[in-house]
């Protein structure tokens, strides 16, 4: 293999490494079938002569490219490129292609080897970077300055498989008279885009050569290759990503003004940050390998550990200066074993006030605190896939689009279309809620779209808007839609196409600019089947589909929603109460909820009544609840002793690796066999949360 290299202004041909004998396997697979120009000499001249001329067999991509060479009037005369930029100024993207193509190179390489063709990485900018090949052919190149920093983009040499495939964004071939230049036409060109792990154009791969040459597998070897490179820059970006993200947690580690320490479950000092070093005297000395009883009441701590789990921060006495302010917290792995304890400290006592909705679910949900959506702060959770679903409803708030939420019932959809108003440019304008099973057949139009005063009997002589007016500017959140009629969807459709209404008893529509959010726990597209619900509107409303997840999918939210309800409950009530004890939560967690977070509200209010101490217990909660618990225990041991567990199983190997690695996501994938966007999968099927 050669490669042409830039040398100063001009070109120079290297040898690369040694080409082995014999034929070479390799994995890029090929079998599309060859083609050649799909126009000829005469019909390019007509055009780029202005002359009529019929392009009908031709691309249409290739079509449109031609007329974009004409418009900013591209030479088609024989030439040479002549836009060179220096490579020093493509520095930056040369690094990071060195780290990517190695291996992609190699194989395409040997794929191409003696076929009289070349291999080329250019820039998103279509700034040839690399070009390697056999020599014959890189020679050929070099007398079209086809090398490093050249400008291969269509306005600086027409229409070629690099610069149109950046151009539409797709994978082309060119094909000899299908250049726009005249001095291209003895050669042909497949090339792709490669797209980066943010979704943009990153750069382009291409195999060239002189028409004579064999171009049969070109178009699958370049579309692999591409594959195979955008894969390597994904796990490039990964793991940058990771090193940022470990420099500035130890930036942010080192910064705070407060204290932090983290412990072994022994109670050993791992790391310790300059300002608890400071607060407690020692700044001159590192604290770690020390023993936290050297400084904090930990024993004391230990003990409560060994009685009851603690989710929330345990003050400690501070040995060194009772004045400070010391909290412990312990972190568990994810099968719930103790892993390590975060430490704080401060020089005062932050004052203590009253949670609301919004403040619990930033207290008691650090991973979430800093980015949950503004406007979705009312909705509790921790779990992963709530979290998801939260983010896909905010990016959905921020576009006029038409949202369809699909739930359970009891799975808070009202909740989710309140958050939308809230956080998208709508919050201040009206927020209208219609129960589309609430209202009879005729009375649901009248609903909707509003009627002129005596227009039927028993109308108001005033007349009245429709809640489409009513939310004008705003939101309007048709709830239960599966339950409109049919007779009234046809109505609803037109609305939603024209965006006007026509009042009952009118004649003149009237415009309204109103967001859609729509909501159902039935599945539509049966509904659709069955002839109950209408196709057209169907995918008119589902133009951003959201699943709510069920309760019993959401994991640790089971609990964290129970404890927020039981604190609200007893204090509006005036009890007083601890908590619930560990039986009374594993029989929160046993249960399926079919009523979702409604039905789990209930239970905690049923047992608030029943409660004859400062603590909710498992004998508090609903019979029928105790009963399933039960039902739900004893299939369990069933399946352990049958051995039908391969799921749970898989979830336990990987909570067991997560452990093992201390939720190092690389090494786990490692150690399973398996990708990391596989192992990703597969902590969302389990919902096991990280």
């Amino acid at each position: 293999m050669h490669l042409l290299i830039r040398d100063g202004n001009s070109f120079e041909i290297s040898p690369q490494q040694s080409e082995p004998s014999g034929p070479v396997k390799h994995p890029f697979a090929c079998s599309n079938p060859k083609r050649g120009p799909q126009t000829d000499y005469s019909q390019w001249k007509r055009f780029v002569e202005g002359r009529d001329v019929d392009l009908k067999n031709l691309d249409e991509a290739i079509v449109d490219s031609w007329n974009r060479c004409k418009s900013m009037n591209v030479e088609h005369a024989p030439r040479s490129c002549w836009d060179f930029l220096p490579m020093s100024q493509l520095e930056p993207y040369t690094a990071t292609l060195e780290k990517v193509c190695t291996n992609v190179e190699r194989t395409a390489y040997e794929a191409i080897r003696g076929k009289g063709l070349l291999i080329t990485f250019t820039n998103a900018k279509a700034r040839v970077i690399r070009t390697c090949g056999d020599l014959g052919v890189l020679e050929q190149a070099d007398k079209l300055n086809f090398g490093p920093g050249a400008n291969w983009a269509e306005e600086c040499v027409g229409t070629n498989a690099i610069g149109t495939a950046l151009k539409t964004g797709r994978p082309m071939q060119v094909f000899g008279e299908e250049h726009f230049c005249r001095s291209h036409h003895s050669w042909s060109c497949t090339a792709a885009p490669i797209i980066d792990p943010h979704g943009s154009i990153w750069g382009c791969f291409d195999i060239s050569g002189p028409v004579n040459s064999d171009h049969s597998k070109s178009l699958e070897l370049v579309l692999q290759a591409t594959r195979s490179l955008e894969q390597r820059l994904c796990r490039l970006y990964c793991s940058e990503l990771e090193g940022h993200l470990g420099t500035m947690f130890s930036s942010m580690f080192n910064s705070v003004m407060t204290g932090v320490l983290s412990l072994d479950k022994n109670g050993t000092i791992l790391s310790a940050n300059a300002a608890s070093e400071t607060l407690l005297g020692n700044p001159w000395e590192s604290m770690r390998g020390r023993h936290a009883a050297d400084f904090f009441d930990y024993e004391a701590f230990s003990a409560k550990l060994k009685r009851t789990s603690l989710r929330e921060p345990v003050t400690m006495h501070c040995h060194a200066n009772p004045n400070l302010f010391v909290r412990g917290l312990t972190v568990c792995s994810l099968t719930g074993s103790r892993l390590e304890t975060i430490v704080t400290i401060c020089e005062t006592q932050p004052t203590h006030t009253r949670t609301t909705v919004a403040n619990r679910v930033i207290s008691t949900n650090n991973d979430h605190a800093e980015t949950t959506p503004e406007g979705f702060e009312h909705i509790l959770h921790s779990s992963n896939c709530m979290n998801q679903v939260i983010r896909q409803a905010a990016r959905a708030s921020k576009t006029p689009s038409t949202v369809l939420l699909f739930g359970e019932s009891g799975t808070g959809k009202e909740l989710f279309a309140k958050g939308i108003h809230k956080s998208g440019p709508r919050a201040d304008k009206p927020f209208i809620a219609m129960n589309c099973g609430a209202f009879s057949e005729e009375l649901i139009q009248s609903e909707l779209f509003g009627y002129r005063g005596g227009s039927f009997t028993g109308a108001s002589t005033k007349g009245r808007e429709g809640k489409f007016q009513k939310a004008d500017k705003g939101v309007l959140f048709l709830d239960e839609i599966a339950e409109m009629p049919l007779s009234q969807q046809v109505k609803l459709l037109r609305v939603l196409e024209e965006r006007a209404v026509v009042p009952i008893g009118g004649t003149t529509p009237k415009p309204v600019d109103v967001k859609i959010i729509a909501a159902t726990n039935k599945d539509l597209m049966q509904q659709v089947k069955k002839g109950l619900f209408r196709e057209d509107l169907f995918y008119r409303l589902n133009v951003v589909g959201i699943s709510i997840p069920s309760l019993r999918e959401r994991g640790n939210d089971i609990i964290q929603l129970a404890e927020y309800h039981l604190e609200r409950m007893c204090e509006d009530f005036g009890i007083n109460c601890k908590g619930m004890t560990d039986d009374a939560q594993q029989t929160l967690i046993l249960h399926d909820w079919p009523g979702n977070v409604r039905e789990l509200v209930n239970c905690i209010e049923f047992a608030v009544n029943n409660m004859s101490g400062v603590w909710l217990e498992k004998r508090h909660l609903p019979p029928y609840l105790l009963e399933k618990a039960k039902s739900g225990k004893a299939i369990i041991g069933a399946a352990q002793k049958t051995g039908f567990q391969l799921k749970q199983m898989e979830a336990d190997t990987i909570r067991q690796a997560l452990d093992y690695h201390k939720g190092n996501i690389s090494k786990t994938a490692k150690a399973l066999g398996i990708g990391r966007n596989t192992l990703y999968a597969k902590l969302d099927r389990h919902h096991i949360l990280l």
